[in-house]
């Protein structure tokens, strides 16, 4: 049986990285049995970092790579049905999504005042006094740097939030009325787009992000169906 490795839940959702929730969902969508081992080290990932998956003596991190292996190993395509266009469609939209949406996200989480005091709380709360003064600085200093070499903390906040509204207006124009990201079933990039959606949209973190997801119904109606399909309950109205 496959072993998911993944953090523990958070901020109302089941997983607070939106690539677990992604992995995650791909072991659903390709209906293999798996377990869970929820963890808050990160360095328990092969590379450093969550998810990652065991599978008999295999141990892979990230969660394309995942997917790469369940196709591999299960034979399943989860894009099976689409068009060599609508494959790239669904491969750019994902790109989009994890190689700067989700940095708008981090920004979001690590950097604003209001949101950092909650996350600081939730991961380091639990520690020593005198750690627990002195790590979440350190943590956080990273991640300003982590943004800045990536490129996005180089840029006003103003500057950052209409990067990431941009990208969840293209979402929410291409997602119309469909039920799923690219048609009547769910493939592949549900799992990158309900992922992201969800971890701006659930945590009660106000941002301009935010209000923006939420003026589109479409968005808030669709994080609802995949989190109560995949998930098994239903899902309470986003704050």
């Amino acid at each position: 049986m496959i072993t998911l490795i993944k953090y523990h839940p958070a901020f109302g959702l089941p997983d607070p990285s939106p690539f677990c929730l992604k992995a995650e969902i791909l072991l659903k969508l390709a209906g293999v049995p798996y377990r869970v081992e929820p963890v808050n080290d990160p360095g328990r990932g092969p590379k450093g970092k969550l998810p990652a998956i065991v599978d008999g003596g295999t141990t892979l991190g990230d969660s394309e790579l995942i997917r790469l292996h369940l196709e591999r190993t299960t034979g399943i395509d989860f894009d099976a049905g689409l068009s060599p266009a609508e494959r790239a469609v669904a491969h750019a939209f994902a790109r989009m999504l994890e190689e700067r949406t989700y940095w708008v996200g981090v920004y979001m989480r690590w950097i604003e005042p209001a949101a950092w005091a909650v996350v600081r709380e939730t991961f380091f709360g639990g520690l020593p006094p005198v750690v627990r003064s002195l790590v979440p600085m350190l943590v956080q200093r990273r991640i300003r740097r982590t943004l800045h070499l990536q490129g996005l903390g180089r840029h006003s906040r103003d500057e950052i939030y209409g990067f990431g509204i941009a990208d969840f207006r293209a979402v929410a124009a291409h997602l119309a009325d469909r039920p799923y990201f690219m048609g009547s079933r769910p493939t592949a990039v549900d799992a990158t787009v309900y992922a992201m959606i969800a971890a701006i949209v659930v945590p009660d973190f106000a941002s301009p992000l935010k209000d923006e997801a939420l003026r589109h119904a479409n968005l808030v109606a669709y994080e609802r169906r995949m989190r109560a399909q995949f998930w098994g309950a239903p899902v309470a109205a986003a704050a």
